[in-house]
């Protein structure tokens, strides 16, 4: 097949633009043709879009848009308006936890595009209670993670060894996780935390944490997607702590790293971890539950490394063998 992937796309990052990557990777693996068409740039150029889109369309059998809330459904406008002319086949799928507060407030947009694709995706069980509140139609295939057992690492001991790697954006919620660590610093003085991102939010946190007085902290700015495992290998603990959230990568990554995750109970996080099983949830900008958590895993390290061991079993589900065939019955309209 001649695919075409759509989406506000920036090269060697996580979030939508790591999917575009692997999806783009495995596909052509299997002697698909497949290009990404980059929805991202200065106002002037995204006029032009669905200019270079219909010029360049004609040439895929299906345009496969991802797309988020706000600005993010940028794709999903130009990429239908122009598939649909083209008589493409049109498979979207959703990203990001903001998807109902963005439902809700814009119904006629929404239900004007979503209405008209060939296979709406979405990536957990939270995603699809709001397709079905907004009479959607909508299958679910989860994120795609390339799983590697070799990059499983066991903590024992297990150490205060923690580390965020979320953007620094307020939605991701990184003062929270400072608050929490100071917390735990306090009676734990040897904890270190990681901080791994960039935003527009990045200079303010790094002075928040010099006026806590924080210790062992460190920001390491954005870093490389495929990187990341590096990163996860110098902690034994995850956090993560927004306010809205879907289906984040990067704990699925955590957990195939052999890290335990404690997260927000937001969004379609619940979907993937169980708390007390292969993970700890906290209710969300609650510092002192995360914190809690945080002294209660160190403390407790054969529980804790039975959760790690559970969640490097649940991550098999995201592998491409699992979503491949799926994937491609949207594709092949066999759906």
């Amino acid at each position: 097949m001649r695919i075409l992937l759509i989406a506000n796309y920036r090269q060697g990052v996580g979030g939508i633009s790591g999917q575009v990557e692997i999806l783009q990777k495995k596909l052509r693996e299997e002697d698909h043709s497949v290009d990404v068409f980059n929805t991202k740039g200065s106002v002037l150029s995204r006029l032009m879009l669905a200019r270079r889109l219909r010029k360049l369309g004609g040439n895929y059998d299906v345009f496969h848009i991802h797309c988020c809330s706000n600005w993010g459904f940028l794709p999903a406008v130009i990429g239908i308006r122009v598939g649909k002319r083209l008589k493409k086949r049109i498979v979207l799928t959703y990203h990001g936890g903001g998807g109902e507060a963005f439902f809700d407030k814009h119904p006629r947009l929404v239900h004007r595009y979503l209405t008209r694709t060939d296979v709406n995706i979405v990536l957990s069980g939270f995603l699809s209670k709001v397709f079905e509140k907004h009479q959607l139609p909508y299958v679910v295939i989860p994120n795609i993670i390339e799983l590697d057992s070799s990059r499983f690492r066991e903590r024992n001991p297990l150490c205060p060894c923690f580390i965020s790697i979320r953007s620094h954006e307020s939605l991701y919620n990184i003062p929270c996780i400072l608050r929490a660590f100071q917390h735990v610093q306090q009676t734990v003085p040897e904890a270190s935390l990681i901080l791994v991102g960039d935003g527009s939010q990045h200079e303010q946190l790094v002075q928040k944490a010099e006026t806590m007085d924080l210790q062992h902290v460190v920001f390491t700015g954005r870093v490389e997607n495929k990187e990341i495992y590096n990163y996860l290998d110098q902690a034994d603990i995850m956090l993560s702590a927004p306010k809205v959230d879907n289906m984040p990568v990067s704990l699925i990554e955590a957990m195939n790293a052999g890290l335990l995750v404690i997260a927000s109970r937001v969004g379609g996080v619940p979907y993937m971890i169980e708390d007390g099983v292969n993970g700890l949830l906290f209710e969300s900008d609650n510092d002192i539950e995360l914190a809690e958590k945080m002294r209660w895993a160190v403390g407790h390290p054969v529980d804790s490394d039975s959760m790690t061991r559970q969640a490097f079993q649940s991550v098999k589900k995201y592998s491409w063998e699992q979503i491949r065939v799926s994937l491609l019955s949207a594709y092949n309209n066999r759906n």
